[in-house]
This record gives C-alpha cells, sequence and structure tokens, in this order.
C-alpha cells in the first residue's frame, strides 16, 4: 500500500505522520520513520532526530542522506516494520521512486509526505513520480497568512528572493498563501 500526503508548508503534514505512526502504534505494528537529514530546523546538537511539526510536537525518526535511501533496505529496523514513513520526500535525490516501489512490493505500508511544489510554484524532487504507483493521494491545505480569513493556502511563498529550490526553513523564510496572494 502507497499513501502520499503532498501539500505546501504549514498544512499539517507532520501533524499527519503523527498520527499515523499512533494509529500503527495502537496495533502493536512497528513503524519506520525517516526523514531527510538536510532538514535539521528543529534539531540541536545532542539531540535525538526526530519529525517535528511547526508548533514544536516531535516523533523520533531515523536521518537518511538524500541520495542513501537505499540503503535503509539493509537495516534491522526496515525488515522488523510494517509501515515506512518518509518526511520531507521532497528532499530525497534519485533514489524515492525505486526506494518506495521495493517496500510497496516487499509488502510495507508506505506513507508518503512532502512538499509537491517548491516556493516557484515547480514540482519538487521526485514526488509527484509517485502518484501513478500510489493507492492514495491527499493534497493538504495550509491556511492563507495574507487573507487571514480562512482562505486555503495551496501554495508555499518565500518571503524573500531565492534563486536555490532546497532552501530549508520555516516560517522566517516560508509563508502558505492562496493562488490570489501568491
Amino acid at each position: 500500500m502507497l499513501r502520499l500526503v503532498i501539500g505546501p508548508m504549514f498544512a499539517g503534514k507532520t501533524s499527519e505522520i503523527q498520527a499515523v505512526v499512533r494509529r500503527y502504534q495502537c496495533l502493536g505494528r512497528s513503524v519506520l520513520v525517516l526523514t531527510a537529514s538536510i532538514d535539521n530546523r528543529y534539531v540541536t546538537a545532542g539531540e535525538a532526530i526526530a519529525v517535528v511539526s511547526h508548533d514544536r510536537v516531535a516523533l523520533e525518526a531515523r536521518a537518511v542522506g538524500i541520495r542513501d535511501l537505499r540503503d535503509v533496505l539493509g537495516w534491522p529496523e526496515f525488515a522488523a516494520a510494517t509501515a515506512i514513513v518518509i518526511d520531507e520526500a521532497q528532499f530525497f535525490v534519485d533514489c524515492l521512486v525505486d526506494f518506495v516501489r521495493t517496500a510497496v512490493d516487499m509488502g510495507k505500508h508506505v506513507v508518503v509526505v512532502g512538499l509537491d511544489g517548491d516556493a516557484q510554484r515547480r514540482p519538487f524532487g521526485d514526488l509527484l513520480a509517485l502518484v501513478p504507483l500510489a493507492d492514495s493521494v491527499e493534497k493538504k491545505t495550509a491556511l492563507c497568512r495574507r487573507c487571514g480569513d480562512g482562505t486555503a493556502a495551496i501554495f508555499t511563498r518565500a518571503l524573500s528572493v531565492n534563486a536555490e529550490q532546497v532552501a530549508v526553513g520555516g516560517a522566517e523564510r516560508y509563508e502558505p498563501v492562496c493562488r490570489r496572494h501568491y
């Protein structure tokens, strides 16, 4: 089974990961949560790696290099897991599709979570290449920071001009906006 959860920043994607993990754990199932090692926004030296929501709720995770997902296939934690959750999937380069396909073929339940577009509204990473393989695709929305009235935000907008597609940051660098305010 493959489930994709996509959308802009601040849409609750990480909170969804936390809910998924809790559901599997309530069933006594083992879950392996993976996150891109380049995303260290909420981790300070000496702390365990975690998937952390913008409101600072943390869930333990294993950090993986952006080209190293294939290595996970040999981990004992991977073999023991019923479910694999991949956070910040847009950062994984040249390995995401093959890893996910292999995990699903091995009978793992895989939940892949990430940004579907960058701050210039371009596809981000290989995440969208998983759409044809997915059992379900959920696009979450945030609330437009500019409207301030509950209008759905479907885009992530950079607060300053940045030519780089990969520029890790939070509310200090990005805001969720609707189509009109993009």
